[in-house]
C-alpha cells in the first residue's frame, strides 16, 4: 500500500506555489493508479492554477472590435444594440488602452486606427454613424481586425481582436479552414480572438472554431439585449488575463499512445504533444481531461509527463513539471477499489460532450433522430459510470450534465433546430471550457 501511494502522490504532484507566491499551478491525477496488465484507456485530469491578484490594476489593452453592419444587423435592433454596446465598453476603458474599430458588409472599412483611445465622445460619435447594409465580409473583416492589432502588438499590452457577426460568411474568403489558420497564425504572433455570434442565422461552426484557433472565447447571444452584458463580461476577461498563449508540453511514456485532449486543440510535435490553451485569468482552475491508451505491462509505468508555459509579466511558471505513473494489476477488483471517484466523473462528463459532438454534427446533416440517439447514449453512459453515485463536486458534476443532456434531447423534440443546435453546442462548449 505505501508504494501504491507513493505511485499515486506522484501522479498527482502539483507544482504549487507558496502563499503569497505568484506562480502558476499544474497538477495532474489518475481516474485510478492501478490499471489491468493488459493495458487499455486511462485518464489524466489536469488541473491548471493561477494565483488571484487583488488589485484591480490590469494590463493596457489592445483592443481591435471587428463588427458586422450587413443588411441582417437592421433585424430586432441588433446594429442599435451593437452601438449601445460598444459605447459602454469605450466608457472602460482608459487612456493607456490603444483602441481600432472596424466595420464589414460587402466592403471592409477602418473606422479607427489603432491609437490610444484619447476623446472617448469622438469615438461614441463615429460609433453612432454605424448603419446596416450589404452582405458579409466575415473573412475581411476579421483579416483587416488582426492586423490593426497587429501593428501596435509590444511587451505588456494584452492583444485581442473581438470579431462579432449575426449570418454567414458569404463573401471574400469564406472557407473555415482558410479562416481558423490565418486565426491560428496571427495568434502565434500574440494576438488573441474572441468571437460573438448574434442572433439565429451564423454560423455557429466557423464562430468557435475562430475562438478555439485564435486562443479566445466564444458566445452565443440569442438576443442582442444581451450584447451589452457579453461585451462587459469579455472585457472583464481582457482585462484579467495573466498568461498569454498558454500551451501544456506533454511527453508520453513508452508505447503510452495519446488519445484525446478532450474540447482542446492539441498537436505533435517530434517527441512531445502541444495542448494549446490560450489566455489564462487570474484566479483560475482551468481543467483538462487527456485520454491515454497504456500499453500491456507489468510492474509500473510512467505514463506522461509534462509541463506549461505561457508569456506573462505578472506570474512565472512552475520550476518543475507533473508526472503521472501507474501500476499493473492482474486482478481488476484492485483496479476498482484504488478508482480515484471525482477524476472518473469528470473524465465521463468530458467524454460525454464528444457524444454531443456527434449529435450536432448528425443535425447538421439532418439527420435529428441520429442526433436524439447520440444524446440518449450519452446519458446512458453516465448513468452506467462507476462515478454515477459519487459525492462531491466530480458527482454534482456528473449529474449536471445528465440535466444538461436531457434538456439538450427536449431542445432538438422542440423542432426550433437553429436554437437547438446553437444552445446545445454553446453549453457544450463551456462544459468543455469548465465555464458553467
Amino acid at each position: 500500500m505505501k508504494t501504491l501511494l507513493s505511485i499515486f502522490a506522484l501522479a498527482a504532484m502539483a507544482c504549487a506555489a507558496q502563499a503569497g507566491d505568484k506562480t502558476v499551478t499544474i497538477a495532474a491525477r489518475l481516474n485510478t493508479p492501478v490499471i489491468s496488465v493488459r493495458g487499455g484507456q486511462i485518464f489524466v485530469h489536469l488541473t491548471v492554477g493561477t494565483p488571484r491578484f487583488e488589485e484591480r490594476r490590469r494590463e493596457p489593452l489592445n483592443l481591435s472590435v471587428v463588427l458586422d453592419r450587413s443588411g441582417s444587423m437592421g433585424d430586432e435592433r441588433k446594429i442599435e444594440y451593437a452601438r449601445k454596446a460598444l459605447q459602454k465598453l469605450i466608457d472602460e476603458l482608459n487612456e493607456n488602452d490603444i483602441f481600432s474599430l472596424v466595420v464589414y458588409d460587402d466592403y471592409i472599412d477602418v473606422l479607427r486606427n489603432p491609437s490610444r483611445v484619447g476623446n472617448k465622445r469622438g469615438l461614441k460619435a463615429l460609433i453612432d454613424g454605424i448603419e446596416p447594409r450589404g452582405s458579409t465580409n466575415l473573412g475581411g473583416g476579421m483579416i483587416q481586425g488582426l492586423e490593426l492589432a497587429s501593428q501596435f502588438v509590444q511587451k505588456g499590452y494584452v492583444n485581442r481582436v473581438v470579431l462579432l457577426s449575426d449570418g454567414l460568411a458569404n463573401q471574400g474568403i469564406t472557407s473555415p479552414h482558410e479562416l481558423n489558420r490565418i486565426a491560428r497564425q496571427y495568434r502565434h504572433r500574440g494576438i488573441s480572438m474572441t468571437t460573438m455570434g448574434v442572433g439565429l442565422d451564423y454560423n455557429e461552426n466557423l464562430m468557435v472554431g475562430l475562438a478555439e484557433n485564435g486562443g479566445g472565447n466564444y458566445y452565443f447571444i440569442e438576443s442582442p439585449r444581451q450584447l451589452a452584458s457579453i461585451m462587459a463580461k469579455e472585457l472583464d476577461y481582457v482585462s484579467s488575463v495573466v498568461c498569454r498563449d498558454a500551451v501544456i508540453e506533454l511527453r508520453l511514456g513508452s508505447g503510452v499512445r495519446l488519445k484525446d485532449v478532450v474540447g482542446y486543440e492539441w498537436k505533435q510535435e517530434g517527441e512531445k504533444t502541444v495542448v494549446s490553451l490560450g489566455d489564462l485569468y487570474s484566479d483560475e482552475n482551468r481543467e483538462l481531461t487527456v485520454e491515454l491508451e497504456a500499453p500491456k505491462g507489468s510492474g509500473s509505468i510512467a505514463l506522461a509527463e509534462g509541463t506549461i508555459a505561457f508569456q506573462s509579466d505578472k506570474v512565472s511558471a512552475p520550476t518543475k513539471g507533473f508526472a503521472a505513473e501507474a501500476r499493473y494489476t492482474e486482478d481488476e477488483k484492485v483496479v476498482e477499489e484504488h478508482r480515484d471517484l471525482t477524476v472518473q466523473a469528470k473524465a465521463d462528463v468530458a467524454v460525454s460532450t464528444r457524444r454531443v459532438e456527434k449529435a450536432l454534427q448528425a443535425l447538421d446533416e439532418g439527420r435529428e433522430e441520429d442526433a436524439a440517439a447520440e444524446l440518449q447514449e450519452a446519458e446512458a453512459f453516465l448513468n452506467a459510470s462507476p462515478a454515477a453515485s459519487a459525492q462531491g463536486a466530480g458527482g454534482d458534476a456528473l449529474r449536471a450534465q445528465m440535466g444538461r443532456l436531457s434538456s439538450f434531447q427536449d431542445s432538438v423534440k422542440s423542432g426550433d433546430l437553429k436554437k437547438a443546435k446553437k444552445d446545445i453546442q454553446y453549453k457544450n462548449y463551456q462544459t468543455q471550457k469548465n465555464k458553467q
